[in-house]
């Protein structure tokens, strides 16, 4: 038997007061450790969902503490539905134990059981700080009022597939479904709706009232109480059209947020091998989105909770009018037909003003961040030339876009002008054959443009209409995109690595548009590296270097063959246990706006002065802060070009060596270093890494020296493989050999 509660995903605001809890319980402080945190750990313990840390914080935002809204999301990703409630714990059913409970100083807790009989229960409290369980009374157990439920999602057999079960275990649509959560203030705003547009009869029948019976018996009271009675509807009215936009906005506020994060964690999520080729276009698809927020909330919202009424506005002049709601009711299928056929050359417009719109954007943001290089290369002109015929593309399929826009909305003011023209002249007829009052005349004319306004504003989200859903296309593919986790794999919980890598028939290949099978770049590499070996790559320039250590930090994933770490499938690894394990320095050694502290610990907000002071010493960031009056909260620019090439390459290392991987791979780590530095780092490095696995590719002898293997790629493959001093003889010999041959051969000639 269960028990309903009312569960939300949307946690109120949980105050914080002084410590109110009594016995040994009350004695118990946070200690600044993250008491939600643990109490979600235990949880996933509890059900079996075993997961690391950082698993769970995989894709979500992360601060000093964790959020109880990013609680739910946490749980949520890996399998566990929870929510917040707020009720006191006697009246809970004993059947929705364990509870995460909101402590009134702040901190959280798990109550996993009760005991005893109401009135007088028991409670089994699991603390954060120690592990421990403790009994407590009802009498001593004081909180303020907020618990957390939670159950694991059931789970089908993998063998009902979704042709057998189509709707089953399926989620819903990313938009569509958050929409749909907030259902509760579209049914109030249409409940408003109904009352405005009730409402807005009023002023109607005053002008009538007023034309055939005040006017011809001056009756001025009557007039003054009508005028009393239609200002206060009027005034209704307004109130009711303002809370219905007020609550349509709070709940696209709310769906917005929402599905913003969706988007972002999908583009964080997603695997590198379906990145888009632009980053600009793929930049403007993301802000794309706005326009289908607008559309499916706001402005539609808005319109269509006034177009039934457009029937209420016909019946009412039917009533009052008789035959002359036949004008109107014309013009409608006729002002419907002209917008539809409208849509279709309207449609293929906005698409070609979207992909032009994309691809100037893209070149903006390319030319901006290459500022330095078209300066450099005198390249100004040619990128000028292009953005001029990008621009004259966007401009031309735009300005049709707003004619054909502008057409029907221009068409659809000229039928409610023509229908006006149309109901005094048969009105006035009416009027002389006695079937229809002057009053009456007038409001058929006021009720004929109002229950066609909704339709021109139906007709004037044509434009939008085309623009969000070209939007909303792309935006759907790329929700489709395949991302590095994958839902389907029952990973392996929390595993702990020595650092042995192997990897059997590995090929990887770069996507190219256009070509179905593109070149490969890596091609039947095999290679075994122990843990706590130390592993230089060498090989000449576009041989598969840095692809390799990209695929072996799982960046990109291997086209075919097996990578594993100690004896187990990359595949069967999370992505997040797999990067805190394997850590990687690429050649490009990216930054983010921000301070420098900021970008070394951008990977562990929660790291420890000591480790961060650590890390600091040992790449020589120190003196690099030393020489600046705010120190490590010094700015580095955006993209960190308030640095040198060299101290970028220092944070990235930093940023690296802070999370202790055990397997380390560094991509050119001390190409941009001076000699005094490259050494002082390469000591520092061979202290940092002792029992971790190291791979480095390098050309630098100076680097070489702590290396005692060498392994040498060209075109993709591996030539060598084996103890440095061996592969270095046998490549300079080699060297000697195709010497040798080019002289003769010249010789010859």
């Amino acid at each position: 038997m269960s028990e309903q509660l009312s569960v939300s995903s949307e946690l109120p605001e949980i105050p914080k007061s002084p410590a109110i809890l009594s016995s040994e319980f009350d004695n118990i402080e946070d200690h600044g450790r993250d008491s939600l945190l643990w109490s979600v750990e235990w949880l996933c313990n509890h059900y079996n969902k075993l997961a690391s840390k950082e698993v769970l914080y995989a894709g979500l935002p992360r601060g000093d503490k964790l959020e109880p809204e990013l609680a739910l999301r946490m749980l949520d990703q890996i399998g566990i539905a929870a929510g917040w409630i707020k009720r006191d714990l006697a009246s809970i059913s004993s059947y929705l134990f364990p509870l995460v409970v909101a402590r009134s100083d702040g901190s959280y807790c798990i109550v996993a059981a009760r005991t005893g009989k109401r009135g007088n229960y028991g409670y089994q409290v699991v603390v954060p700080e120690s592990g421990g369980t403790v009994s407590i009374q009802e009498t001593e157990l004081l909180t303020n009022g907020y618990a957390m439920v939670a159950n694991p999602k059931p789970k089908l057999d993998a063998r009902l597939d979704d042709e057998i079960l189509p709707e089953a275990n399926r989620e819903g649509h990313w938009l569509f479904s958050t929409l749909w959560r907030y259902r509760h203030y579209f049914y109030s705003a249409a409940t408003a709706a109904l009352l405005a547009n009730i409402l807005t009869l009023a002023s109607t029948f005053f002008t009538m009232n007023v034309y055939d019976r005040v006017i011809p018996t001056q009756a001025y009271v009557t007039l003054w109480s009508l005028a009393i009675g239609v200002l206060m509807a009027i005034v209704f009215e307004f109130t009711s059209r303002q809370v219905r936009t007020y609550l349509i906005d709070v709940a696209g506020k709310k769906a917005d947020l929402i599905v913003g994060a969706k988007l972002f964690r999908q583009v964080m999520a997603m695997r590198m091998e379906s990145k888009p080729q632009s980053t600009g276009t793929f930049a403007n698809q993301l802000r794309d989105f706005e326009a289908v927020r607008d559309f499916a909330t706001s402005a539609t919202l808005s319109t269509l909770s006034d177009l039934p009424f457009c029937i209420l506005f016909m019946f009412v002049i039917y009533l009052i009018g008789g035959q002359l709601a036949i004008v109107p009711l014309a013009a409608v299928p006729i002002i419907l037909l002209v917008s539809v056929i409208i849509q279709w050359p309207l449609s293929r417009y906005m698409g070609e003003n979207i992909r032009e719109i994309s691809q100037k954007q893209g070149m903006l943001i390319e030319s901006i961040e290459g500022m330095e290089a078209l300066k450099a290369a005198q390249g100004e002109g040619v990128m000028q030339k292009r953005w001029d015929d990008i621009s004259a593309l966007a401009a031309a399929s735009s300005m049709k876009t707003r004619y054909l826009s502008a057409l029907t909305s221009n068409f659809v003011t000229f039928m409610q002008q023509v229908c006006t023209v149309v109901i005094v002249v048969f009105g006035v007829y009416l009027i002389h054959a006695g079937e229809l009052t002057m009053g009456s005349m007038i409001g058929v004319v006021i009720l004929s443009g109002r229950s066609l306004a909704p339709l021109a504003a139906v007709v004037g989200l044509a434009l939008r209409y085309q623009h969000a859903k070209t939007a909303l296309k792309s935006l759907n593919q790329l929700m489709e995109l395949p991302t590095e986790r994958d839902p389907a794999i029952n990973y392996l919980p929390t595993p702990k690595f020595d650092g042995h890598l192997r990897l059997k028939k590995v090929a990887f290949a770069y996507a190219v548009p256009g070509m179905m099978v593109p070149p490969p770049i890596l091609d039947n590499i095999n290679l075994t590296i122990k843990a706590g070996e130390r592993v230089a790559i060498i090989g000449s320039i576009g041989s598969g270097k840095s692809t390799l250590l990209r695929v072996m930090a799982r960046i990109y994933q291997q086209r075919s063959g097996q990578i594993s770490i100690d004896g187990v499938d990359a595949t069967q690894v999370d992505p997040a246990d797999w990067r805190a394990a394997v850590g990687y320095v690429g050649q490009d050694c990216r930054l983010f706006s921000g301070t420098l502290r900021f970008n070394v610990t951008i990977g562990k907000p929660s790291a420890s002065t000591e480790e961060f002071l650590r890390v600091a010493q040992m790449t020589g960031l120190d003196r690099i802060a030393a020489k600046h009056p705010l120190g490590y909260d010094m700015p580095v620019g955006e993209m960190g070009n308030a640095l040198s090439g060299g101290q970028k390459q220092l944070v990235a290392l930093a940023r690296c060596l802070l999370l202790r991987p055990k397997v380390l791979l560094m991509d050119e780590p001390t190409s941009s270093m001076d000699a005094m530095t490259e050494t002082l780092f390469i000591r520092q490095l061979q202290k940092a890494i002792e029992g971790q696995t190291l791979v480095i590719v390098t050309h630098r002898m100076s680097v070489l020296s702590i290396f005692d293997r060498l392994i040498v790629l060209d075109d993709g493959h591996v030539i060598a493989d084996g103890p440095k001093d061996q592969v270095i003889a046998m490549l300079s010999a080699n060297g000697q050999k195709n010497g040798q041959k080019i002289t003769q051969q010249n010789q010859q000639h």
